[in-house]
């Protein structure tokens, strides 16, 4: 028993340090706010999808035709846009069965291509010229890579003024003075775009050969950026 005295006695006998909370390091109101900004340009790029489809009882007859219609068509389309990139995709073989049984009657053969292009003004002739070949899918304007990227930096300082005012309002809202506002943290949030509905200039030329040139209209596209972020309201 008396161990257990000196114990207890012991541990009573050992200083106490108080440890103080420690106040905020900012004090203030915390205010979190989003700032958005939008771009609209015109679209300067087409992606055209073409296809062949061919079906025949003999699979190598069949396939043979898609070959064929496919690299007159790809032909066709460097011809009329030597700078367009070109390229073949989704080749695919198919059973056709009869009616009412699964015994195969035929094949069916089909192969893609897509144009992607910044020459839209010829982009009808462009499309006219392998319409004779193949089939068109179609038709996809947007903005360029390069596009966007020359209106990252105005996006940028367009969202980071947006989202400053909006928390200038906060603070005059709550009588803070503009030189006791700090921001804390910015954070941007996923650059987005799109297509809006906006025509541009009717292309409508007529073809020389048999397929009428298409009228097309490239439209515009928007481009968005938002930022979010903390200013505090010092006191």
């Amino acid at each position: 028993m008396r161990r257990w005295i000196w114990i207890a006695l012991s541990l009573l006998a050992l200083p106490v340090s108080a440890q103080p909370v420690a106040a905020p390091a900012n004090p203030g109101t915390l205010v979190v706010m989003t700032g958005s900004a939008e771009v609209e340009l015109p679209n300067d790029e087409a992606l055209a999808s073409f296809f062949f489809e061919a079906q025949d009882a003999d699979l190598a007859k069949a396939q043979a035709l898609v070959n064929q219609r496919v690299g007159d068509g790809t032909t066709a389309l460097k011809r009329a846009d030597p700078k367009a990139q070109v390229e073949t995709s989704g080749y695919g073989s198919y059973p056709v069965y009869g009616s009412g049984n699964r015994n195969i009657v035929g094949w069916r053969v089909r192969q893609g291509v897509t144009l992607r292009t910044d020459s839209l003004a010829s982009l009808p002739k462009t499309v006219a010229a392998a319409q004779s070949l193949l089939s068109l899918g179609g038709i996809d304007f947007r903005l360029s890579r390069a596009a966007r990227e020359r209106v990252e930096s105005q996006l940028i300082q367009q969202a980071i003024a947006n989202f400053n005012a909006r928390v200038a309002a906060a603070a005059q809202a709550l009588g803070v003075p503009s030189n006791r506002v700090r921001i804390e943290e910015l954070n941007f949030g996923g650059r987005e775009g799109g297509p809006i509905p906006v025509a541009a200039a009717r292309m409508s030329a007529m073809a020389s050969d048999a397929v009428p040139v298409p009228t097309l209209e490239s439209g515009r596209s928007t481009e968005r950026l938002t930022v979010s972020g903390k200013a505090r309201l010092l006191p």
